[in-house]
């Protein structure tokens, strides 16, 4: 008894306390206990930020981060945390110094503070695994996001910081202005970070982040420079007529072609695309069209759009065909299980041969997964008789 009180004593004396032990390879403890053992163990940081009632964190937690493969890279190879954005203070201070606003979002930091990568949303398991070897790999190569400074306390203007306080009406866009017109340097942190507030550009602005995006994706990473991106295509858009008029958008994608870089252009295009023909003008058709004659390897789009155009499609038998073949060439066998299990089904009656392949990989990751395969299995079988 003396002996299993004396581990106790010990236990609670350790500065860094496991979460859920023997359950998780998450532990909780201060920055800076979480920093030392970093740099003790010459591991990157992986901080998960949460909050109670976000569905993805919740599938993250109970369908990945358990995952064996998952938890035992996690366990070898980083120091993992989370923290609660809403509950605990120090995770707010996370979304203010990195410009978080959606999650669950990760972050992998070194173990000298510099900022590997960020990544959001709910990930499957060996997508998610890709991710965490990806970052050691990062890491490794000395490869980090350096537009952000390494001390995790926001620096940033007060107008800056009210966007992220309980019950903020809207960001101070005048400040936003003002700041961004005194301001000399265009790539620094802060800088950086109004410019994600600003609802518009200065004109100065517009033309350097189009010439020099690429310098904005290697210091601060592609999805908080796609926001950017994004509001400026939008804002594109505008020009355009609120009716379809599909030569105004043919010259519109001419004359910005010469805008955006070759690198960008795809994703400029099906933005455009996708914001003009189905989003703002109605025309399911025209998108399907567009997307058909210009696929690219966005296998996530193919994945929303199915869920907003799924009225359409389940109307019309020539709008499903578009969206098939949209698929065809955009799908592998490591796109999200949700996707080709849509695209299984979809594909059942229309093309049994197209659908054999989705059900196949399909069928390979729940298997992965750990998940119940049982239909898939039928469904299957029964494209085999």
């Amino acid at each position: 008894m003396k002996h299993v009180a004396k581990a106790l004593l010990l236990a609670a004396l350790l500065p860094v306390a496991v979460m859920a032990q023997e359950k998780t390879q998450f532990i909780k403890g201060s920055w800076e206990e979480i920093t030392a053992r970093a740099r003790k163990e010459h591991k990157p940081i992986f901080i998960d930020t949460y909050f109670e009632g976000c569905h993805a964190c919740k599938d993250m937690e109970v369908k990945v981060f358990p995952r064996p493969e998952v938890k035992q890279y996690m366990e070898e190879n980083y120091v993992n945390t989370g923290f609660d954005v809403f509950k605990e203070k120090f995770g707010m201070d996370l979304c203010v110094k990195y410009y978080m606003r959606g999650f669950p979002t990760y972050l992998v930091i070194a173990e000298n503070g510099e900022l590997i990568n960020r990544g959001i949303g709910y990930q499957e398991p060996d997508r998610f695994l890709e991710f965490l070897q990806e970052n050691v790999a990062r890491n490794k190569a000395g490869k980090y996001l350096s537009g952000f400074s390494t001390d995790v306390v926001s620096q940033d203007p007060a107008f800056y910081k009210a966007l992220f306080d309980k019950g903020n009406q809207g960001t101070d866009q005048a400040a936003v202005a003002a700041y961004l017109g005194e301001t000399k340097d265009m790539t620094a942190e802060t800088t950086f970070k109004v410019m994600l507030i600003a609802k518009e550009l200065p004109a100065a602005y517009r033309e350097y982040f189009i010439r020099n995006r690429a310098e904005y994706v290697n210091r601060f990473g592609e999805d908080l420079s796609n926001t950017i991106l994004d509001r400026l295509l939008a804002k594109d858009l505008t020009v355009l007529p609120a009716t379809y008029d599909k030569t105004a958008f043919d010259n519109f994608l001419l004359q910005q072609q010469q805008v955006y870089s070759t690198a960008d252009w795809a994703y400029v295009r099906m933005y455009y695309a996708e914001n003009y023909l189905y989003r703002k003008c109605k025309q399911a058709k025209a998108f399907l069209e567009f997307a058909v004659a210009h696929p690219d390897t966005n296998d996530n789009r193919v994945r929303y759009m199915s869920f907003y155009l799924g009225p359409d499609l389940s109307k019309d038998p020539s709008l499903k065909e578009l969206y098939i073949r949209w698929a065809a060439p955009v799908l592998t066998k490591k796109s999200s299980l949700e996707v080709l299990q849509t695209l299984a089904y979809m594909c059942k009656d229309a093309n049994k041969e197209q659908a054999k392949k989705y059900f196949t990989w399909a069928l390979e990751k729940a298997t992965a997964f750990g998940q119940n395969t049982d239909n898939l299995k039928k469904s299957l079988q029964e494209l085999s008789i």
